[in-house]
């Protein structure tokens, strides 16, 4: 890093704005020979606003459910897509291979079961779990834990700016 005057992040491929089609091309292409699948979801009261899913360090695909800018507020077209995304969803946390990687996976698993009936199998990893047992005493949020060990700025921030170009297209 002290070789460059700019800040350098790495080269991340990530789908955000999926179709149902883009979900099985991501299943095939990068899950369904994937070793271990990284797991988080991002929630609002009750529902889960999206999910992602990722298998290497430069490829990542987040399923929307929710979406402010439509009526309905779901980011699928229609009831039965929404419901399709949500089957796929479950397919792949219900199989046990490839196995799974949380952040804070004891509050991920058990919300997806209350939210949607989703049975989480082959959840064999939690890097809050891990980080604590390195560091009991350090913070163990995402945000902290992808500031010490990641070159990546702040996603909830790149968030933020996504969605502000969105509203100005």
């Amino acid at each position: 890093e002290m070789e460059f005057p700019e800040i350098r992040r790495p080269a991340r491929e990530i789908w955000i704005d999926p179709t149902l089609e883009d979900l099985e091309t991501f299943h095939d292409r990068f899950i369904r020979s994937a070793s271990l699948l990284s797991v988080d979801i991002e929630t609002s009261g009750t529902l889960i606003t999206c999910i992602g899913f990722s298998t290497a360090r430069d490829i990542a695909l987040v399923i929307p459910f929710y979406d402010a800018r439509r009526k309905n507020h779901s980011y699928w077209p229609n009831g039965e897509a929404e419901a399709t995304a949500k089957r796929f969803v479950k397919r792949v946390l219900e199989s046990p291979r490839p196995r799974k990687l949380f952040q804070n996976g004891l509050y991920d698993i058990a919300f997806l079961w209350r939210a949607d009936g989703i049975r989480v199998f082959g959840a064999e990893e939690d890097t809050m779990l891990m980080h604590h047992a390195l560091q009991p005493e350090s913070l163990k949020g995402l945000g902290f834990l992808g500031s010490v060990y990641t070159d990546e700025g702040s996603w909830k921030r790149l968030r933020e700016d996504i969605e502000t170009v969105k509203r100005d297209d």
